[in-house]
This record gives structure tokens, C-alpha cells and sequence, in this order.
């Protein structure tokens, strides 16, 4: 199959003197700035609230020293709060995920801490694939759009325009011609996309590192899924209100409905009452212990730290050690609960990952998420950590509380610094996978499509 060069300079200089490209390409530009603007402001405001807490934990604990002064240990401990922050990673301006519904920073006393982290719901991935206008939003959900624009008439218009003859008799075949324009379009459009995947990286400061090019990779091959979508449905040699009905049909179903249904499924098949029975068993594991012996309460705690067993804790009268002690019972309490909510929200993320490979919509968001560790996983390890520095926190005040020091003669500040939780490279491999076999099936059956269709266009034009 030769293509005639100077029907495809032709093809190229009608395509791009178009209104269509020219409304398009520059649609997508002002969205795409006004993205990346989004994303840069949401994740600098959260920036700059976490650069504020050291400040603000040094003054809050100064605050509680003052007002402590000249009693136990045991009595102030009660009021203070710890802070923790879950940093951004640089690519988190480009796919924000879900750190605008996710608490970023979390503030933790010395109590229970269960009843302290769910300051807002663990959300299955599925139920925000739409959000925020970032640079994400632009490639996932408009630039389909601007695919189908460019496309949905490449052979349509001149089969209704009566031209196809013309077509036929000025190039080598109508299989070059029509392969002709389709690489026109589809270098525009690659163009486009690498424009701005450009602009993005200088605009947001992506680092030229692996994270980065997997972003590319991601955009490249969605972008090439839904040019294969839009050649099979041009395939079919149907008209162009055909082509546009069924293509904005699929980009309606794969992109809003599909994910809406599959969240039914999800929440149905892994249903997490351990979300509320946490919580419950936590404060009914503290309450209880008002009005139970103090023994059974101090067992527990001496199971985990015998150390502390030494120490005195009188039956009939009220002691710190003995009131710290019940908190961690209450964590002991919801300690089951608590470990399979977290099992069952990661089951509900390896369930979306697999029904992603069905959906390349949802792969491709999943996969840049997890690029930006702006995912359900990332939130989790958050949470994980902000636990983890809840019980270094409790370990280094026990051994004041037992002794029953007195507040103004410890260091304060001197407790475990905590640790953000560092960047993931998370594996997106399946993801690109999954994209990549979508792409080779629908220019597979593309191909079968025109080789059967076209031929007899051809024919019954040539009779």
C-alpha cells in the first residue's frame, strides 16, 4: 500500500486549516492551563499548611506546658495533640486522586487512637474516577473527546458528500488514502498530547525522572486506545452521525456509567461494616472499663508492656496509669475490627484494579494515581504510619505517667519526631498492559472491519 504524498500534503493542509482542529487543539490548551493552575494551587495549599504544623506543634506544646505547670504528668498528657502530614509527591499537582477528599494531615492524642483516624470515609477508588480538573482530568476525559472530534467523519463525510470517487481516482487506493488520514489525525493528535504533557511537566515541575516517563507512557497509550475505539467504529462504514452517536456513547459508558456500576458491585460483594464496628468497639472498649474491676483492664495492658506491672495501680481510686491503660484496652477492643477493615479496603482496591483491566478508563486513572501516590493505597500507609507514631508517642510518655512525674521536669518535644511516609514506586505495569491489549484488539478488529466493509463499498461503486 503506497500513499500518495501529494494527496496527503493535501489531506494534511485541509485537515489543519479546519475550524475543527484549531477550536479543539486550543479548547484543550486553556483547559489543560487552567489544570495544571488547579493542581498547583490544591497541593500548594497543602504544602503550606504542613510547613505551618512544626510551628504550630511547638506553640501547642508550649501552650500545654504553661498550663501544666505544677502537675502530673499523667493529668497533662491528656491534652495535647501530636501532628502528623502526609506530603505531596511532585506528581501529585498532575493527578490530585484523592488527596482533596483524604485528610492530608492528621492531629492524634495519647487515647484510643481507632476512634482518632477516620476523620473522613475510606473511599473505594471507583467513586472518585470523577474529580478535580487536573492534568489527569484533562487526558482522561476531554482528550477522548477531542479524538472523537477529529475522527468520527474521516471517511463518512466523503461517502456523503458524493467525493469518495474522486478519492478513489486521485490517490493508489482507498486503503492508502484512508490510511493516509488517519495518520494525519493521528499525528495532530499525538502532537497535541506530547504539547501538553510538555507544558505540564514545566508548569507543575515534574522532575525528569522513571515517575515521570510512566506518565507519559500512561497518556500515550490511553491516548492510542481511544484512536483504535475511534477506527473501529469508522470501520463499520456507518455515517458520521452513526460514528459521533456510538463513540460519545462509549466514551459515556466506559467513563461515567461503567464506573458507577462497577462501584454497586464492589460495595455489594465487599461489604465493610467493620468501618462503624470499629469505632464502636473501640468506645465501648473504653467505657466499660469505668465501671469493671481495674485488674482484668491493667492484665491486658501488662501483656503487651510487663514492665509496667511493678508499678502500683490502687483498686479504689483513680490513677493515670491505670486511665492510659484503658485507652489502649479500648485499641486491644477494636484491634479484629480494625485489621479487617484495612484487609477489606484493600480488597476492595485489588477488586477495582481487576475490573480495571475491563475498563481502560479506569486503568489509565488508577494507574497515574498510583504514579502520583495520591491512591486508596497511599491514604492507608498514611494511616498506618500515623498509628505506628501513636504508639511511639504513648511509649515515651508511659514511663512518666507511671512514676507519676511531674510536668514542668520533662522535655516535652523530645518524644519520636515523626516520620512522613516516603514516595512508592508503585508498579503500573498491569495497568499499561491492560491499556496496551485494548489498543491491539481494536486495531485488530479494525482492520478486519475495513477489509470487509470498504472492499464492498468498492465494488458496488466500481458495478
Amino acid at each position: 500500500m503506497k500513499i500518495n504524498h501529494k494527496v496527503l500534503l493535501l489531506e494534511i493542509k485541509n485537515f489543519l486549516l479546519g475550524k475543527t482542529v484549531l477550536t479543539g487543539v486550543v479548547s484543550l490548551l486553556v483547559f489543560g492551563f487552567y489544570s495544571f493552575y488547579h493542581g498547583k494551587q490544591l497541593i500548594g495549599r497543602q504544602q503550606q499548611t504542613m510547613a505551618s504544623v512544626p510551628g504550630v506543634q511547638k506553640q501547642h506544646l508550649q501552650q500545654i506546658l504553661a498550663h501544666g505547670t505544677g502537675k502530673m504528668v499523667g493529668t497533662t498528657a491528656y491534652y495535647p495533640f501530636f501532628y502528623t502530614t502526609n506530603p505531596a509527591s511532585p506528581w501529585a499537582k498532575f493527578s490530585i486522586g484523592q488527596r482533596d477528599v483524604n485528610p492530608f494531615t492528621l492531629k492524634v492524642k495519647m487515647l484510643a487512637i481507632e476512634g482518632q483516624l477516620y476523620d473522613s470515609e475510606l473511599t473505594n477508588p471507583l467513586t472518585l474516577l470523577v474529580g478535580n480538573l487536573d492534568a489527569s482530568f484533562v487526558f482522561i476525559f476531554l482528550f477522548p473527546l477531542l479524538i472523537i472530534a477529529f475522527t468520527y467523519n474521516v471517511v463518512s463525510e466523503e461517502q456523503e458528500n458524493g467525493v469518495w470517487k474522486i478519492v478513489q481516482a486521485t490517490s493508489n487506493g482507498i486503503g492508502a488514502a484512508i490510511a493516509g488520514k488517519l495518520m494525519v489525525r493521528l499525528a495532530v493528535i499525538l502532537v497535541t498530547t506530547l504539547l501538553v504533557f510538555t507544558a505540564a511537566v514545566v508548569a507543575l515541575q515534574l522532575p525528569a525522572s522513571l515517575p515521570t516517563l510512566k506518565l507519559l507512557i500512561v497518556v500515550v497509550l490511553y491516548v492510542m486506545f481511544w484512536f483504535t475505539v475511534s477506527v473501529l467504529i469508522i470501520a463499520l462504514g456507518k455515517s458520521s452521525s452513526f460514528n459521533a452517536t456510538a463513540l460519545v456513547c462509549i466514551w459515556i459508558f466506559l467513563a461515567i456509567l461503567f464506573p458507577g456500576v462497577a462501584n454497586i458491585a464492589i460495595n455489594n460483594s465487599i461489604p465493610v461494616p467493620e468501618a462503624a464496628e470499629t469505632a464502636i468497639r473501640q468506645r465501648e472498649g473504653y467505657h466499660a472499663k469505668w465501671d469493671e474491676p481495674k485488674k482484668p483492664t491493667m492484665e491486658k495492658f501488662y501483656a503487651v508492656y510487663p514492665q509496667y506491672r511493678t508499678y502500683p495501680i490502687p483498686e479504689d481510686s483513680y490513677s493515670p496509669g491505670w486511665y492510659y491503660a484503658m485507652q489502649f484496652s479500648g485499641d486491644l477492643e477494636s484491634a479484629n475490627s480494625s485489621e479487617k477493615l484495612f484487609e477489606k479496603v484493600m480488597q476492595r482496591q485489588t477488586l477495582s484494579e481487576r475490573i480495571a483491566s475491563f475498563n481502560p478508563v479506569i486503568a489509565a486513572q488508577q494507574s497515574l494515581n498510583k504514579v502520583a501516590n495520591t491512591d486508596l493505597t497511599s491514604h492507608i500507609r498514611y494511616l498506618q504510619s500515623v498509628k505506628a507514631h501513636h504508639r511511639q508517642i504513648r511509649e515515651y510518655f508511659y514511663p512518666f505517667i507511671f512514676v507519676d512525674t511531674p510536668t514542668e521536669s520533662i522535655d516535652w518535644a523530645g518524644y519520636p519526631a515523626y516520620q512522613p511516609k516516603q514516595y512508592v514506586n508503585e508498579p503500573v505495569f498491569a495497568g499499561m498492559i491492560a491499556i496496551l491489549v485494548w489498543v491491539v484488539g481494536s486495531l485488530l478488529f479494525s482492520l478486519i472491519f475495513f477489509k470487509r466493509n470498504f472492499i464492498k463499498i468498492i465494488d458496488t461503486q466500481n458495478a
